[in-house]
């Protein structure tokens, strides 16, 4: 488990009460590549090589087939090949489309699978789906989250054009771009974007869906993906 008991103080109408409180548990890992160290993230000390994988792919630094990872502990490392190059984003042409009830599903399978958010408060969640294939991630990051979820569809062999991102987070320009760069045309979120998310949105070609809750939602750039009455 990523979280431990922790004894606390608790106010509740003014009275003062000793309990014990669940509380995330957090991890420094280490990232090097070509044996120089990259970075450091703050996040769960699990999925690290889909972290490793899903970053350098959905920032741009390197594509897949390019790279070697090798996870240990709180440690990754990654391995460069010979003529391994950044690669840029283009613009997402993809024919995927979903329904208004396809969306709440998906909102509502998200929030079934946030075990550790149900315990402690203090994770995101973030699915990646293809078709029949899903696979959700909880991390206190949201952009370790989406770098796991990206990471793990393409460890898997996911075909991305035809993937959909649904997330607990808002969606800045720095998350939106992670979807861009991995060529996920869909981008769905049971929270705010923001204007600057919105125009990378508009700009490469991604349906952003915000505001998931209940029965509704808003859709910012590219309506067209998302179908609603008769087709």
């Amino acid at each position: 488990m990523h979280w431990d008991k922790l004894k606390i103080l608790k106010i509740v109408d003014g009275e003062r009460v000793s309990q014990m409180d669940t509380v995330i548990r957090e991890a420094e890992i280490v990232m090097r590549v070509d044996e120089r160290l990259y970075r450091r993230f703050y996040c769960l000390a699990e999925r690290i090589e889909e972290l490793a994988l899903g970053y350098l792919f959905d920032e741009g630094v390197a594509l897949p087939g390019d790279i070697d990872v090798a996870a240990e502990g709180h440690n990754v490392s990654v391995t460069r090949k010979c003529g391994a190059k950044t690669h840029k984003p283009a613009a997402i042409d993809s024919e995927l489309r979903l329904t208004y009830d396809d969306v709440l599903a998906l909102v509502d399978e998200m929030n079934d699978n946030c075990p550790m958010f149900s315990s402690t408060g203090g994770t995101h969640v973030v699915g990646i789906v293809c078709g029949d294939e899903r696979f959700f991630v909880e991390d206190i990051s949201r952009h370790c989250a989406i770098d796991k979820a990206i990471g793990f569809a393409v460890k898997n062999g996911f075909d991305l054009s035809q993937c959909i991102l649904v997330t607990s987070c808002r969606q800045t320009v720095s998350a939106m771009s992670k979807a861009v760069n991995a060529g996920i045309p869909i981008v769905v979120t049971i929270a705010a974007p923001t204007t600057m998310a919105v125009t990378e949105a508009i700009n490469y070609g991604v349906t952003l869906v915000g505001f998931a809750r209940g029965r509704k939602f808003n859709v910012y750039s590219h309506p067209h993906r998302i179908v609603t009455g008769s087709r």
